[in-house]
C-alpha cells in the first residue's frame, strides 16, 4: 500500500524508492533479519507498484552513532562473502536481465481509492467519538481486500481526475473539502460507483461541523440521514446480516434512516438491531454505498467483490492463490505481469495467455499452471 500510496502522491507517475535496509533494520523492539529471498521478494515488490529504482541504505554498515547495527550491503567484515552482499549481488544481475524493459511504466487501475491528509490529521485531532479510530487503518481494511482479490488501485486525492476510473472508494471521508462533494456527484451521476463508510461527511476543510444532518454534503448522493454514532470497545461488537452472512459490527456504528436507499445489511443486535448497516442509492446512471461499521477481512472481500463484478465490470489480473501478490504494469514496450510468492512454500498460479519469462528468457504457454518456489518472484511479459 505505501508504494501504491506513493505513486498516487506523483500523480500515477513511477516513484524511486531512494531507502530500502539491505536485511536487518536497528529501530524496532526485536530486529530480526530478513529472511533469504525476502530483500529480493520486496525488491521486486517495489518496481511492480511503480518503482523506477530499488536503492539501498546503506552502503557500509558504521562503526559508530545510532545506526551502527543497521544492516549494510557490505558488513562490518569488510568483503563480500556474506549472504546479504550474495543477494544483492544477485539482483543486481537479474537488474541487468531486465535493462530497461519497465521503466516509465503504468499500474492501470479503474478502481480508485481516495486518501487525504488533511482528513487524516484532522481525525487525530478530533475528540471523539473514539480514540482508536485510526484513518490509515480503515483505507488498509479496504486496500487489503483489493489486494487480496488481485485487483489493481490507485491512491487519489482531492485534486485529481476520476474521468478514468468506474470505482471510488472513501473509508471515513470525515473531512470533504469545498467543492469535493460536487465531484463525487458528478462522478456518480455519470455512472461511477462511490463506496463511503460510517464517520462520514461531518465536517469541512475547516473541521467546522456541517449542520442539517450527517453526512452532510454528502447526504443526497448516498440517500441516507445518519442520526447517531455508537462507539464499541474493543471488546464489544455488534453484527450485520449480508448476502447471508453475519458479520462483525465493531469500532463505530452509524444509526441511520434511509432516504431513497435502499438496505443492503442490518444490525442485529442493541436497540438498532434492525436498522441499516450496509446500504446502496441510484444517483444518475450510478450508485452510492455506505457501510456503516467497521466489519473484517471476510466481509471486505465478498462486499468489494460483489461491487467490482456486478456494478463495475473489474475483474481480478488473475485467479486468486493465497499468499501470491499479482500485479501488472504496462508502457510502448509491452505489458508485464508480476508474479510475487509471499508464502514459505511452493504456489501454484494458472495463466490464461502465452508469455515470456523476462529474468529466465523461458516462453510459457498460456492455459496451464506454472509453480512458483517459496518467496520467489516472476516478471512475464504478455504476448
Amino acid at each position: 500500500m505505501a508504494h501504491d500510496l506513493m505513486r498516487g502522491v506523483g500523480g500515477g507517475k513511477p516513484f524511486l524508492l531512494m531507502e530500502q535496509s539491505p536485511s536487518v533494520s536497528n529501530w524496532h523492539d526485536y530486529c530480526a533479519l530478513k529472511r533469504p529471498g525476502v530483500m529480493r521478494l520486496w525488491s521486486w515488490q517495489a518496481v511492480a507498484h511503480g518503482a523506477d529504482s530499488v536503492m539501498f541504505f546503506q552502503m557500509r554498515r558504521s562503526i559508530g552513532a545510532c545506526e551502527k547495527y543497521h544492516s549494510a550491503v557490505i558488513d562490518h567484515v569488510g568483503t563480500g562473502d556474506t549472504r546479504v552482499f550474495r543477494e544483492i549481488a544477485a539482483l543486481g544481475k537479474e537488474l541487468e536481465k531486465l535493462g530497461d524493459a519497465t521503466l516509465g511504466a503504468s499500474v492501470e487501475a479503474r478502481a480508485a481509492v481516495y486518501f487525504d491528509w488533511d482528513n487524516w490529521w484532522a481525525l487525530i485531532h478530533t475528540a471523539g467519538p473514539t480514540t482508536d479510530l485510526d484513518y490509515k487503518e480503515q483505507i488498509l481494511d479496504y486496500y487489503r481486500a483489493f489486494y487480496d482479490l488481485n485487483i489493481p488501485v490507485d491512491f487519489v486525492g482531492a485534486e485529481d481526475d476520476l474521468g478514468g476510473y468506474r470505482l471510488l472508494v472513501a473509508p471515513v471521508l470525515y473531512m470533504v473539502k469545498e467543492g469535493y462533494d460536487e465531484k463525487i456527484r458528478r462522478f456518480v451521476a455519470d455512472g461511477g460507483i462511490f463506496v463511503t463508510t460510517f464517520f462520514s461527511g461531518i465536517v469541512d476543510e475547516h473541521d467546522l461541523v456541517v449542520t442539517g444532518g450527517y453526512p452532510g454534503q454528502l447526504r443526497d448522493i448516498l440517500g441516507i440521514w445518519v442520526e447517531e454514532v455508537d462507539a464499541l470497545p474493543r471488546d464489544k461488537e455488534n453484527s450485520f446480516i449480508y448476502n447471508g452472512s453475519r458479520y462483525p459490527a465493531r469500532l463505530l456504528c452509524d444509526l441511520l434512516h434511509t432516504e431513497g436507499a435502499k438496505a443492503l445489511a442490518s444490525y442485529q443486535e442493541d436497540f438498532y438491531a434492525g436498522m441499516p448497516a450496509v446500504t446502496v442509492h441510484a444517483f444518475g446512471k450510478g450508485k452510492a454505498y455506505y457501510v456503516a461499521a467497521r466489519s473484517d477481512a471476510e466481509f471486505y472481500n465478498q462486499f468489494l467483490q460483489d461491487v467490482c463484478k456486478d456494478d463495475c465490470g473489474i475483474w481480478p489480473l488473475l485467479m486468486q492463490t493465497r499468499g501470491v501478490e499479482v500485479v501488472l504494469r504496462k508502457n510502448e514496450k509491452g505489458s508485464y505481469l508480476f508474479l510475487l510468492n509471499h508464502n514459505d512454500a511452493f504456489s501454484r498460479v494458472w495463466l490464461e495467455d502465452g508469455c515470456t519469462d523476462m529474468l529466465s528468457g523461458e516462453y510459457i504457454h498460456g492455459g496451464r499452471e506454472i509453480k512458483l518456489a517459496p518467496k520467489d518472484v516472476r516478471i512475464l511479459k504478455k504476448e
